[in-house]
């Protein structure tokens, strides 16, 4: 079935679809920047939606869309969802993170990070060859109160998700949007909340997130 994407003028962050299971509230497809001849596709979680318009602000000349969504590498309809949004549109570069959610203990049994990420790739590959993949790391988990610092309990579980996901990268040959250390050189712009920012800190994201895009984008015209 054919994905109908449903855009408005009233605003310049449009959600596009209703034919996904990760919609409604701050979860599906948005058309952040809706002009460009080539399409630039964000795949991430809450978080995403955040730095969202920071990447579009610095991407001029590019259409940018982003799948925001809750799932984890285990969730019932990832891919699902994923093979819809990548055969909707060809995408000249996907910048793409999983992993926030999930770390309930669990949910991604025990040695398993690593090839469900490594499936993961494979299928993005898979529904959308000849795109230019740049992985994001995993931000932080914070603790609640100032001064912000990384929650002894549950960071490490991300710490050590990013650890993974560097060699998952490295294998398939895809750079890294390094996130994380941004976010633990400035975790005085943490909300206070466990997982979010505030505006500055997506700003900064967004920047330095639209210059690994272009980075990408660049090498690929140059192969």
């Amino acid at each position: 079935m054919l994905l109908l994407f449903v855009c408005t003028t009233a605003s310049a962050q449009k959600e596009t679809t209703k034919e996904l299971h990760s919609d409604g509230g701050g979860w599906g497809v948005k058309i952040v920047q809706p002009k460009g001849d080539k399409t630039i596709l964000l795949i991430g979680n809450s978080i995403c939606n955040g730095y969202k318009r920071y990447v579009a602000k610095e991407l001029k000349g590019y259409r940018v869309v982003a799948w925001v969504h809750p799932f984890n590498l285990k969730s019932e309809y990832l891919y699902d969802d994923l093979r819809k949004v990548l055969q909707k549109e060809k995408y000249e570069a996907i910048h793409f993170n999983i992993g926030l959610h999930g770390w309930e203990k669990g949910t991604i049994p025990k040695g398993r990070y690593q090839p469900l990420l490594q499936n993961f790739v494979d299928s993005i590959r898979h529904y959308s060859p000849g795109s230019k993949l740049i992985w994001a790391s995993i931000t932080p988990i914070t603790n609640k109160e100032k001064p912000y610092r990384a929650n002894d309990e549950l960071d490490p579980i991300i710490a050590d998700r990013n650890t993974i996901a560097s060699v998952v990268m490295k294998n398939n040959g895809i750079p890294v949007n390094d996130l994380y250390t941004l976010c633990l050189l400035n975790m005085e712009l943490a909300r206070g909340d466990r997982f979010h920012w505030t505006p500055p800190m997506y700003r900064m994201m967004g920047i330095q997130t639209a210059s690994k895009i272009l980075q990408a984008i660049n090498k690929k015209s140059e192969e």
